[in-house]
């Protein structure tokens, strides 16, 4: 990397030569307290503030802060250019070295918005408001764009409502994109589609729906008859589990999982896979397993596959190789995976991290729907080791804290904890 960085920087100072002062027509981030020690980088930055592309580049190639900070750095003098293909080339590598870099991604969403892209900017500034719910500016953004297209698009619904269906529902669902609380417009969409059979695209919205209404019956029973249609019957299981939840011993209800049960022994599914959906909880094993048989199609095994001494005659062998080689999961120095090891929710909030940054790596937009107001785990101290991950995790509405506002960091994952989240994510994936 070392040797790459000096070509890099000459090709940069080549774009950058003989400038004029430029005036900075965006918000430029604040430094974090980490970037104060290296005064070049202070330097770089006033001046970029002041309209000096020119000095802040030469501040910032004599500054030794890590490289994705670097790598912002020149993406913002090129963004003060209005050169924007060169600059999100610059947060790209920067996103590429550090996929939490907030500088760079809020970089990208500036681009984004300049370009006139404001459904990816908005994607951006969900996540970044889940990283940082106490950033004024972040918020403003991520609320500015939020209601003006959600207004915009309910406008067109209601021009087109007696008019045109089609061009209804197109339009209650961009509004519902956005502001995904309006609950009763995600459950209209969802009906229509239900009731024009067409069940696999009211799926998504059904689902959507239950994130903000958790114990709506009729919901969660047409979610049971919809996994049976589409032959998901470990979903049409976790469903069924979640109302009796709240019809305890109902006898109809106990007979349909039972047939659902039946139905769902019958897949082509390794048993050992098969037996998880009726655990309290799982080991790091079926945590690979899990992550691997629904991230299939995203996971690609696109160098040579992770070295692992302890994994022979393991049922998700694969999976484990997939999630190892794909940095989601991890080894000891020993290269032994520890499978039957039991991950608590402090380290699955990592383990999820890591699968959000893979994903990201990898050109899939996620969108990220904050919490209104910042959320914090009663019992979590901000000195914990993965205190940021874990709050931006709750923040994003990915994990849930307990009624009692607690994430019970040492508590052993379930099954049903490991599917929900991991749900959450897959159904937000390119949406």
């Amino acid at each position: 990397m070392k040797a790459i960085l000096p070509a890099a920087l000459i090709l940069l100072t080549i774009a950058c030569g003989g400038v004029k002062p430029v005036k900075i027509d965006f918000h430029l981030p604040v430094l974090q307290s980490s970037d104060f020690s290296d005064a070049y980088f202070r330097q770089g930055w006033d001046q970029l503030q002041k309209g000096d592309s020119n000095a802040a580049y030469k501040s910032f190639q004599l500054s030794e802060v890590r490289l994705d900070k670097k790598q912002a750095a020149f993406g913002y003098v090129f963004l003060a250019r209005k050169k924007y293909s060169a600059a999100s080339a610059q947060f790209a590598q920067a996103l590429e070295t550090n996929p939490e870099n907030l500088q760079a991604q809020m970089g990208m969403a500036t681009i984004h918005e300049f370009e006139g892209d404001n459904a990816a900017a908005f994607q951006i500034y969900g996540k970044l408001l889940a990283w940082a719910q106490d950033d004024a500016w972040i918020k403003l953004k991520y609320e500015y764009i939020k209601s003006s297209a959600t207004q915009r698009y309910l406008l067109e619904a209601d021009k087109a409502k007696n008019i045109d269906k089609a061009k209804y529902i197109r339009a209650l669902e961009q509004a519902a994109w956005f502001s995904p609380d309006l609950t009763a417009i995600t459950l209209q969409i969802a009906d229509h589609y239900y009731g024009e059979n067409e069940w696999q695209r009211s799926l998504p919205f059904y689902e959507a729906v239950l994130e903000k209404e958790a114990y709506n019956e009729v919901v969660l029973l047409k979610l049971v008859a919809i996994y049976e249609k589409n032959g998901k019957f470990d979903m049409a299981l976790m469903t069924l589990d979640r109302l009796l939840a709240i019809k305890p011993g109902d006898p109809v209800l106990e007979s349909e999982k039972k047939r659902i049960r039946d139905r769902f022994q019958e897949m082509n599914l390794p048993e050992k896979f098969k037996r998880i959906f009726f655990k309290t909880e799982i080991n790091r094993e079926e945590l690979a397993a899990l992550i691997g048989y629904y991230f299939e199609p995203f996971i690609q095994m696109d160098r040579a596959p992770e070295i692992i001494t302890d994994i022979d005659g393991s049922f998700a062998r694969e999976y484990i190789i997939k999630t190892c080689t794909s940095g989601i999961m991890g080894t000891r120095p020993d290269h032994t995976f520890d499978r039957f090891s039991t991950p608590d929710r402090a380290t699955f909030a990592v383990i999820l991290n890591s699968l959000i940054n893979y994903l990201g790596k990898n050109r899939h937009t996620l969108r990220f729907t904050p919490a209104a107001d910042r959320v914090a785990g009663a019992d979590l101290s901000p000195l914990h080791k993965n205190y940021d991950t874990i709050a931006f995790l709750v923040n994003a509405q990915i994990l849930p804290l307990d009624t009692e506002n607690n994430f019970n960091p040492t508590r052993p994952v379930s099954p049903a904890d490991v599917i929900n989240a991991l749900k959450k994510i897959l159904n937000n994936i390119g949406n």
